[in-house]
């Protein structure tokens, strides 16, 4: 075979289809041989006519390809072959093809065998189907085409076949829940699944997991079965398409209560709002309390609020807490009780309680001239959780943030150790509930842990990480079934986790998120940033208010909630800061504190650029100063009319609480440790008699009272 060079015709010679859906191709081609021969150029001489010397062929004379919706368009080709001839001598190539299924023709410009390229249509714009075309070459001698070579036309058909998605659903597991249960994985099975499967719930993602090509799993939120009715299930995949969709059928649960929050108060408390949740709930749905209705507001279907007052908590015992809807066939719900209790006497979290008043009140109080005991820990001690008979303390070990720490527990009446102490990866403070030790430990710049311990014996129950930030700065603070802390580096975020199985309850995003002990009563968690403050609803984490007073900063402080009011330290320096009502968020006054202050039901004691100073609530009148040795360093606590401030020259202070009057002075074995902010926090704490206070690395218990 002579190489033969194959010259461009142009577009529309040749008598070039020009109907529907019909395409023309014009190949374009290089001459590698240019020396002989015509080119259909002018010539006053009339041309003899060429010889019939060559033929021509395509390979393959069938072209297919396949797709699925989900995929690019691909492209086949095909190339023409031209065989005999003389050097140098030129052939002209011109086609036409349908385009049904084709795009576009083009050809690789060259000398025999010419490459032609089928380019398809995309295959989403099509959508499944099956799609025939034809390509049409012909072969001349000359541009006009008016003598075509032996060969000359050849057809190349081509079947270009669009599938759906390859991925299918067969079956879900579950394939059903009621509206407002807990969150669950949904296990999606079918075929053809890949690693870049998504389960698309009505159309939205969730976060899946490759199991195998026939199994996925997704995890479904407690929101996105919030509502009855009929969810879509499908799988998206990158290279298979899109899948058939299966229904997830969300059913209206029948009228039930699961839980209440607070399930206990203490007697002659303030008023609260009571937290209702369960299913079935409707607008009609009413809170009854030991069978009388409660003012309610519907909330969801899973929840309600039920306002309680003053007077249904006067005195010590239960109530009988239910929910009633006339539209029900289940009529009313089975009950939960709350219990009413006496106000406890023992230290649970920082200063003392869950609300950070820093005050306890005993059956009667004496001051002793010698510690009862002294221990030397073998590092700087955290302040004391005071329950069960036993003393829980975190002890830190040096290095700060970068510093290990210990957990231990004392026995209240001889300071000998009972268990531990067990090794902590971190910095560390803990917070004391319902038989359980619970234990924030961060790690330099990294997600904390909190972890659940058994007060009696010292064994771990579980561990929590807190992921989404890198910096925990503040205690924890444990209360009604949560443990509540905050942490930073992204933001901030409130954390609230179950102290039954150290399950994230829920979280809450918050401006910056550093050392906030939050503050937790009956029906609020607040915690306090520079020029924020937040509270939210214990069991829900729902907002309640929060207040902005306009300015920015790093950082963050304890509040105090005493009195029904809330003391946020939300000022950008010192603890100095914004007085509200702790249920609507009002501001109600203004104070300045060098630490957290502590407070009884009338008055308030703070340390003011080092003078303790004690306020009357009624009117936020100076009542006493006291500078003491001019070194008083921490926050003071308040146990029945007294309250205590120590000194970093050593010295510990029991002062009359109405006068300010000293009444008692003591000498610590060391100087104490000195106030701190963050964690690991320390200070002092009375609970069950006594007052235990840090002091260089030993702690000292004094008893107040033998029977508290």
């Amino acid at each position: 075979m002579f190489p033969i060079a194959v010259r461009r015709i142009n577009s529309g010679v040749c008598g070039l289809i020009r109907a529907p859906r019909i395409g023309v191709l014009t190949l374009v081609a290089l001459c590698t041989a240019c020396g002989g021969g015509g080119d259909g150029g002018s010539s006053s001489t009339t041309q003899p006519p060429p010889p019939n010397n060559v033929s021509m062929s395509v390979s393959p004379s069938t072209v297919s390809a396949t797709a699925t919706v989900a995929q690019s368009a691909p492209s086949a080709s095909f190339q023409v072959i031209l065989s005999g001839g003389q050097s140098g001598q030129q052939i002209y190539l011109q086609g036409k093809y349908s385009n049904k299924g084709i795009a576009s023709v083009s050809d690789a410009s060259g000398a025999s065998p010419v490459t032609v390229t089928i380019q398809f249509k995309s295959p989403s714009s099509l959508g499944a189907g099956a799609y025939t075309d034809s390509v049409v070459i012909e072969g001349c001698y000359d541009q006009a085409c008016t003598q075509q070579v032996t060969g000359s036309p050849q057809t190349i058909q081509v079947q270009y076949t669009v599938t759906g998605s390859l991925v299918t659903l067969t079956s879900l597991s579950p394939s059903t829940d009621v509206a407002y249960g807990s969150a669950f994985t949904l296990t999606v099975n079918g075929g053809n699944f890949t690693t870049q499967s998504q389960v698309m719930w009505n159309g939205s993602s969730r976060t899946t997991a490759f199991v195998s090509a026939s199994q996925l799993t997704a995890q479904i939120a407690a929101a996105d079965i919030a509502a009855a009715g009929t969810v879509q299930v499908s799988v998206s995949d990158p290279t298979n398409g899109n899948s058939n969709s299966l229904p997830f059928t969300i059913q209206m649960a029948p009228l039930g209560l699961s839980s209440i929050n607070p399930s206990q108060v203490t007697a002659a408390g303030p008023a609260f709002t009571l937290t209702v949740l369960g299913a079935g709930f409707t607008g009609t749905s009413t809170v009854m309390w030991n069978g009388t209705t409660r003012p309610t507001t519907y909330v969801a279907g899973n929840e309600l609020l039920a306002q309680i007052g003053t007077a249904d908590i006067a005195a010590i015992g239960t109530a009988s807490i239910t929910v009633h809807d006339p539209s029900s066939s289940v009529g009313t719900t089975s009950a939960q009780t709350l219990t009413i209790s006496s106000p406890s006497v023992d230290a649970v979290a920082y200063q003392i309680n869950p609300a950070h008043t820093g005050a306890v009140t005993f059956a009667n109080l004496s001051f002793p001239a010698n510690p009862k005991w002294t221990v030397d820990v073998g590092g700087t001690p955290s302040y004391a959780l005071i329950a069960q008979g036993m003393i829980f303390l975190t002890v830190n070990l040096g290095n700060g943030g970068n510093g290990s720490s210990q957990l231990l527990a004392l026995d209240q009446a001889t300071g000998n150790t009972v268990w531990g102490p067990i090794a902590l990866g971190g910095s560390a403070n803990a917070a004391y509930d319902s038989g359980k030790v619970f234990v924030l430990v961060s790690p330099f710049a990294t997600a904390a842990t909190m972890e659940a311990f058994n007060a009696s014996s010292g064994q771990q129950l579980w561990s929590t990480l807190l992921a989404g930030q890198y910096s925990f700065t503040a205690p924890l603070t444990a209360a009604d079934g949560y443990v509540y802390t905050g942490g930073a580096g992204s933001g901030g975020t409130l954390y609230a986790v179950n102290e039954s199985n150290g399950s994230i309850a829920w979280t809450q995003s918050v401006q910056n998120g550093d050392n906030s002990a939050p503050a937790v009563t009956a029906d609020g968690v607040y915690v306090t940033y520079p020029c924020w403050t937040y509270d939210f609803r214990p069991a829900t984490g729902e907002s309640i208010w929060s207040v902005n007073t306009g300015c920015e900063g790093g950082g963050g402080a304890t509040p105090v909630v005493a009195n029904q009011l809330v003391y946020s330290p939300n000022l950008i320096s010192n603890y100095n800061g914004t007085i509200y009502n702790a249920e609507t968020g009002a501001q109600t006054g203004t104070y300045s504190a060098d630490s957290p202050s502590a407070f009884t039901t009338t008055d308030g004691y703070f340390l003011q650029s080092g003078t303790l100073r004690g306020i009357g609530l009624a009117n936020n009148t100076v009542l006493w100063s006291f500078a003491g040795d001019g070194q008083l360093t921490g926050a003071p606590v308040a146990v029945n009319q007294y309250v205590f401030i120590e000194s970093g020259s050593g010295n510990l202070y029991g002062l009359d609480g109405t006068s300010g009057q000293q009444a008692w002075q003591v000498t610590l074995p060391a100087a104490p440790p000195g106030w701190s902010s963050t964690l690991p926090a320390t200070g002092l704490a009375a609970g069950d008699g006594l007052l235990v206070v840090p002091a260089g690395t030993k702690v000292a218990a004094y008893v107040l009272s033998t029977n508290p």
